[in-house]
């Protein structure tokens, strides 16, 4: 695994590519066409753009991609993923201490 992802503020989390690449995932509000469900959802945030966003509906999750992820190649799905992984975990960590 080439990220790490750590909680950074209420609702939110950082991701780092160590030495490389720093991506913040925050806390979804209100996506029309992706968030009707009231599943948690989630922003993936690169050099002040979004560029993704993560749905979590049961043990599943939905990572898709937005328009401004082609302005930045050096994230691929395949890290969109990875991160997803990561904020699964973690918010599974977190609901366990409640």
């Amino acid at each position: 695994m080439k990220w790490k992802v750590d909680g950074w503020v209420s609702e939110g989390y950082r991701a780092r590519k160590p030495g490389v690449l720093t991506a913040y995932v925050y806390k979804a509000l209100d996506w029309p066409d992706f968030y009707r469900t009231g599943a948690p959802a989630y922003e993936v945030r690169y050099a002040g753009a979004a560029i993704a966003l993560i749905r979590f509906d049961g043990k599943g999750a939905t990572v898709r991609s937005l328009a401004e992820a082609g302005r930045f190649p050096e994230i691929t799905e395949l890290d969109l993923v990875e991160i997803a992984l990561w904020v699964s975990k973690l918010r599974g960590a977190g609901s366990a201490l409640n």
